[in-house]
């Protein structure tokens, strides 16, 4: 074993999936923004927790309305995936921006993009105090599935977005 820094931890994890996670503007409309950080805390009862740096705008989003939609996007949306993740939603719509298809789940005014291979619909119940990000554990509320649909992955610490092969 060689000693690495927290920072090269996620290369040892590779693949991990990509993630957007959708909130609800004030004006009705729905912020994506890329997550990297985040796992099932419990499946019974159902239970999310993800990471948000602290200078995010979802992270204001989520202050007002606890809740959320955390959605594994398809192979379609990699580059919105990166656009979403590069550029902040308070000053413009990253939805029409990236010219992302969007649907209504049942459960929620939040839209997700149609081409998601996973939705899980969430309300935020605790957070935690993270240092640079703060740590949201969410109860699941609903959970919607699309077996047509490849979801990607961030591989070599996220430096790269793919889908997952079998070996």
């Amino acid at each position: 074993m060689n000693k690495i820094e927290i920072t090269k931890a996620p290369i040892f994890t590779s693949p991990n999936p990509m993630t957007f996670i959708c909130t609800k503007k004030p004006d009705g409309t729905t912020n994506l923004a890329t997550l990297a950080f985040w796992n099932f805390a419990s499946t019974a009862p159902g239970k999310i927790m993800f990471s948000l740096n602290k200078g995010a705008y979802s992270l204001e989003l989520l202050e007002n309305n606890k809740e959320v939609v955390l959605v594994l996007p398809g192979a379609g949306l990699t580059g919105a995936l990166i656009g979403c993740g590069t550029t902040s939603g308070r000053e413009k719509d990253k939805v029409a921006e990236q010219g992302i298809p969007m649907q209504n789940i049942e459960g929620t005014e939040i839209c997700i993009p149609e081409e998601s291979r996973l939705a899980i619909h969430a309300t935020v119940s605790a957070t935690v105090d993270a240092d640079d990000h703060v740590i949201h554990v969410c109860n699941v509320n609903n959970v919607y599935a699309n077996d047509d649909v490849d979801a990607v992955f961030g591989w070599k610490g996220y430096a790269e977005i793919a889908l997952a092969q079998k070996q």
